[in-house]
């Protein structure tokens, strides 16, 4: 027994030594006001992981939990605190976990501090507000009220306007283009493929502008052959109303005008070969009513002289 004693007393003082050291210091914490900001500074002799908040806490709140480290490596912990009550307010004991543990538990101390209240107790005398600011040139209320119901109103216009357009716009408009020429549409469009073939645009490596041209020849055609505004329809609606109207070849001009979107949104570049081939097909498509046209002149002329 008297051996063990000993033995015992070596163990404790060998623990004690090997225990790690809490310190701590708090910055900031004179004259305290609720809302004000101090902190909680934890130091040890060993690298410092991190502290445990209770959920119990009432009177302060934890803005930052903040690791830092010194030049020789060995982090220490600094909390940013706020009191949000007066008076004398005790804040409780932290448990403080190390990096590396040594299965011991460890807290920091706890403290009190004093917190001034910004008015006395007894003062129940309430303080006049400041008029609220205007900005220059500011309207009355009354004013933006108005506004915001004219932009409501005009939104629903706007959407109503749309929306008889677009009913519309679903019908094909059997009007006649407007155009000053007494010239034949056949005709028209013969001029104007001479005319663009004449700009050498794909000399020129201007592709995109070539086959916009191509397709307005086109689509300028069939406004004046059949009467409906194809300059301003997409390929899809012309497609649509070719299913309505008799088109002559018309899969044939539908393949000719995607070849073109194909050019001009998809940045495709055919080869010469190809450019020449559509070419020649638009036009002895157009050269074709040329033909019909005198078919029919003289199938009246026919008729006339009997």
């Amino acid at each position: 027994m008297k051996k063990i004693l000993p033995l015992a007393l070596i163990l404790l003082f060998i623990s004690y030594l090997s225990a790690v050291t809490i310190q701590q210091k708090l910055v900031n914490d004179d004259n305290l006001n609720v809302g004000d900001r101090f902190q909680l500074q934890i130091y040890a002799d060993v690298p410092l992981k991190s502290v445990v908040v209770p959920d119990t806490l009432t009177s302060f709140k934890i803005i930052e939990v903040e690791k830092k480290k010194e030049p020789s490596g060995k982090t220490w912990l600094q909390l940013t605190i706020v009191p949000i009550l007066t008076g004398s307010l005790s804040f409780p004991k932290l448990q403080v976990i190390p990096e590396i543990s040594d299965g011991q538990t460890y807290f920091t101390d706890a403290f009190r501090v004093i917190v001034i209240p910004v008015r006395a107790e007894n003062d129940t005398t309430l303080v006049d507000i400041k008029p609220l600011a205007k900005y220059p040139l500011q309207l009355p209320i009354w004013v933006y009220y108005l506004l915001i119901a004219f932009i409501i109103v005009g939104i629903i216009y706007l959407i109503l306007n749309r929306r008889n357009r677009g009913g519309k716009d679903s019908t094909v408009k059997e009007t006649i283009p407007s155009s000053t020429s007494l010239d034949p549409p056949w005709k028209i469009a013969l001029k104007q493929l001479d005319e663009l073939l004449s700009q050498n645009l794909i000399q020129k490596g201007e592709y995109i502008r070539h086959h916009y041209e191509l397709s307005l020849i086109l689509r300028q055609f069939l406004e004046r052959k059949y009467r409906f505004p194809a300059v301003e329809m997409t390929t899809s609606e012309i497609q649509q109303v070719a299913e309505r109207l008799y088109i002559a070849s018309s899969q044939e001009v539908l393949n000719f005008l995607k070849y073109c979107d194909k050019v001009k949104f998809a940045k495709y570049i055919p080869s010469q070969e190809e450019i020449e081939e559509y070419e020649n097909w638009l036009r002895s498509w157009v050269q074709s009513f040329e033909l019909v046209e005198a078919q029919q002149k003289l199938a009246h002329g026919g008729i006339e002289h009997a």
